[in-house]
C-alpha cells in the first residue's frame, strides 16, 4: 500500500467535515423545523382560547348591560306560569272602565308552527260609554292581541231601574300573541 500523500489525507479529512457538517445541519433543520411546527400549533392553540374568552366576556359583558332592557321586554309577555296574574289585571279593567266584566274562558294553543298563543273570551255589560272605555283600555294593553271578534249588543233585560243609559253587552275573542311558554 502507499502512503497516502498530504493532498488526498486533506481531501479526506475536508469531505468527512463536510459530511458531519451536512449530517449536522440537516438534524438541526429537522429538529428546528419539529419545533416550530409545534409553536405553530401551540400558539394558535392559544389565539383560538383567547378568542374564545374574549367572545365569552364580551356576550357576559353584552348580558349584563342588556338585561335591564332584556327585563323590560320580557314584562310584555305573558308567560304560562303567570297566566292568572294576567287574568287578574284584565279583571281589573272592569272597574277601572265601569263595567261589570269576567273572563269567560282562557286557553293557551299552539299554532301550525308551534307558535305558543292565548284565546281570551271576554264578557263585559255597562253602558255604551263604559263599554268604550274599556275596548280603549283593552287596546292599549301592555301586549300583542289579535282582535278576533267583538260582538256589541243593546240588552234591555239588564237595564238598571231609574236609569236612562240603555244596558250594552260586549263579547270579545282576543288571542294573546305574546304568550310565552316555558
Amino acid at each position: 500500500m502507499k502512503p497516502l500523500n498530504k493532498t488526498t489525507m486533506l481531501l479526506l479529512i475536508a469531505l468527512v467535515f463536510a459530511l458531519v457538517s451536512g449530517g449536522a445541519y440537516a438534524f438541526f433543520f429537522v429538529a428546528m423545523k419539529d419545533k416550530t411546527d409545534a409553536t405553530a400549533e401551540l400558539l394558535a392553540k392559544t389565539e383560538e382560547l383567547s378568542g374564545k374568552e374574549s367572545r365569552l366576556t364580551s356576550a357576559v359583558t353584552t348580558l349584563k348591560n342588556e338585561s335591564a332592557n332584556i327585563d323590560e321586554i320580557s314584562r310584555y309577555f305573558i308567560k304560562e306560569s303567570e297566566i292568572a296574574v294576567f287574568a287578574k289585571k284584565l279583571e281589573d279593567l272592569g272597574p277601572q272602565s265601569g263595567t261589570s266584566l269576567s273572563i269567560e274562558s282562557l286557553d293557551p294553543g299552539l299554532t301550525e308552527k308551534s307558535v305558543p298563543f292565548l284565546s281570551l273570551l271576554i264578557k263585559a255589560t255597562g253602558e255604551f260609554s263604559y263599554i268604550e272605555r274599556l275596548l280603549l283600555l283593552l287596546e292599549n294593553f301592555p301586549g300583542k292581541f289579535e282582535w278576533k271578534t267583538v260582538r256589541l249588543t243593546r240588552d234591555a233585560s239588564l237595564q238598571k231601574v231609574g236609569s236612562r243609559a240603555p244596558e250594552w253587552r260586549v263579547e270579545i275573542f282576543l288571542t294573546a300573541l305574546n304568550f310565552a311558554k316555558e
